[in-house]
Formats: structure tokens, sequence, C-alpha cells
């Protein structure tokens, strides 16, 4: 199968994206619960002020704990170690949840490494920092990452009003899943 760049820049940014969010969401006190009956609504993490969309500087404000949780030695790039570690760490995350979903009576009987190696089928490892590396020097800098993310935000922002509503969102990944679709296979 082949993955054309925007492919592979989709899926860097929703990882990025995850990662942030997971972090953000962490950090953030938990929110009152909705009174008896009241509808529920769902807040993407980088919707700070709860206001239904994501504007540019609540996107930034993500994005940049994005960058700082894959660039783990601080120094202002992202390497592609760094990256596949970050990878690491969230499907070691994932295997974890799912295993404990999976063994609903606690009694171990699903061993961990059958479970990880069904997950981990078909895994295609990682192999460039991806196309935000735009010097291709093989490592990602904050300006090579906030051209991306400024690009990518600017993309999804439909009307161009500074903010991503969540009908934005929803447009951007049914665009992106007919992208994926309509990819050519190997």
């Amino acid at each position: 199968m082949s993955i054309d760049r925007g492919t592979i820049f989709g899926a860097t940014l929703a990882l990025v994206m995850a990662g942030a969010a997971v972090a953000a969401t962490a950090q953030t006190a938990p929110a009152a619960a909705p009174a008896k009956g009241a509808p529920q609504q769902q807040f993407h993490p980088a919707d700070t002020d709860r206001d239904g969309k994501v504007s540019k500087a609540e996107a930034r404000a993500l994005e940049s704990k994005g960058f700082q949780a894959l660039d783990a030695n601080r120094d202002g790039k992202v390497t592609l170690a760094e990256m596949q570690a970050s990878r690491d760490k969230a499907r070691n995350a994932q295997i974890d949840r799912q295993f404990a979903a999976l063994d609903t009576d606690r009694n171990g009987s699903v061993s961990k490494a059958e479970f990880t190696a069904a997950v981990n089928k078909g895994q295609r490892p990682v192999q460039s920092v991806g196309p935000m590396d735009t010097n291709n020097d093989g490592t990602l800098t904050q300006a090579e990452y906030d051209a991306a993310t400024n690009a990518a935000f600017d993309r999804m922002d439909a009307n161009h009003d500074g903010y991503i509503t969540p009908q934005e969102r929803q447009a951007a990944a049914q665009a992106a899943r007919q992208r994926n679709a309509a990819a050519p296979k190997k």
C-alpha cells in the first residue's frame, strides 16, 4: 500500500493532537457534572473556553503542548527516535487499557503477549519524521512544526473565521477518510 505525504502528515498530526489532548486533559481540573437530564456536550480538549469552537489560539496552545510532549530532551527538535518513543508510549497505554477491558474477570487468562501481538499485527514502523520536516534533516524544529500545524488549522477552518467548529472537524475527518479510501493499495 502506498502512503502519500498528506496521509503521513495527517497521521502524525493526529498522533500529536491525541498526545497533547491526553496531556492537556490530565492537567485540567475535572468539569462539574451536568445537571440530571441535561444533555452532555462534548468539547474538544483544545476548546479551553468551552464555547464549542476551537480558536487558532486554543489550537496553538494545545499544539505547543504536543510538540513539548514529543521533544523529550527539550532541545527544540523532534527526532525520529523521540517520535517513535512517543508512539510506543501511547500504544503501550492503549494496550494496557484494552487488556484490562478484555480481562473482565481479572483472572489474567488473556495473556498480554498474545494481546500485544494481535494489536501490533500489520503495524508499520515509523520510518521518517514526516512531511513536516521541510528541510529533510531528519529532525522536526518548532518552526517546522508550527508551520505545518498552522497550515492544517487553516485547512480545517473552512469559513476562515479563526475557529474550528465540531462540524468543520467532522468534515475534515470525513475528507481524510475519503482520501485514505481512495489511496492506491499495494
